[in-house]
């Protein structure tokens, strides 16, 4: 189970931010890359963070087969493909799964690499990516450490367009010690079609100062929200039934925390 930080305090332990991603992506066209940091803010090792991402895009258009998404797992030097499922919100939800989860050390931040595309039968429209931390407690959970928005535009597909991932290395090192030391970085695994492979152990984080906190969750994941609120239990088993189809209970868990979130946080 997700671990994090000391067993006390009021501030959420981990902080997430998305950058370095490019604003076009040409329907058809090559995965680009950007980062999604996650920083513990306690004073105590976060292990077993399993991100949840969700897209969003105007026209409700999208569909999760034409989402191409994979991420950098340091710990088995490849990269790992991210599979997504819609939602009745017109959203589409994907966990980051086949792993034991990454690992941040005390007051550090893992950057980690992600690749996204599109594939050439999406419609050219605006999208947005955002993701959350939210605390599991018991049944219900906090809305806490929401993300910055990534706008995007999903561009028409070029004529001769073919998918081509980009063959960039990506950060990884395996903590020890929790000092967050840097590494140089491994040539990742292009393929991203193979099933994935036993993890070894997590990349440990880019050091980055932050303040200090000690809040401790039972169970951390991280979902995106949407602009719609859940207003009944019944609509909260809806969503959880729809996302259900995932690999893993990740994606089911982090889209229930998170309307249940959302009602305590309006109420």
């Amino acid at each position: 189970a997700p671990t994090c930080g000391a067993s006390s305090g009021s501030a959420f332990p981990l902080d997430t931010r998305i950058h370095g991603g490019p604003s076009d992506y040409p329907a058809g066209g090559g995965l680009q890359e950007w980062k999604l940091d996650l920083t513990n803010t306690t004073d105590g090792l976060c292990s077993g963070i399993h991100p949840v991402l969700v897209l969003t895009d105007e026209q409700g258009l999208l569909r999760p087969e034409q989402i191409r998404f994979e991420f950098y797992d340091g710990g088995a030097a490849r990269w790992r493909p991210v599979a997504f499922e819609a939602t009745e919100q017109a959203e589409n939800v994907g966990a980051f799964t086949g792993f034991d989860g990454f690992m941040v050390p005390s007051k550090q931040t893992l950057s980690v690499s992600v690749r996204l595309g599109f594939r050439a039968e999406a419609t050219p429209d605006e999208v947005v990516v955002k993701a959350a931390v939210v605390q599991r407690r018991g049944a219900d959970g906090d809305w806490v450490g929401e993300s910055d928005d990534y706008r995007l535009t999903v561009g028409p597909a070029a004529p001769d367009s073919s998918p081509s991932p980009s063959a960039s290395p990506a950060p990884s090192a395996s903590p020890s010690s929790g000092t967050g030391t840097r590494t140089d970085e491994p040539a990742p695994d292009t393929s991203g079609t193979s099933a994935p492979a036993t993890p070894s152990r997590p990349p440990t984080a880019t050091p980055r100062p932050q303040g200090t906190a000690t809040q401790n969750p039972d169970d951390l994941v991280l979902a995106g929200p949407d602009d719609e609120l859940a207003s009944t239990g019944r609509e909260s088993e809806k969503r959880a039934a729809l996302v259900g189809g995932l690999a893993a209970g990740l994606v089911v868990l982090g889209v229930v925390l998170v309307r249940a979130a959302r009602r305590r946080r309006h109420r």
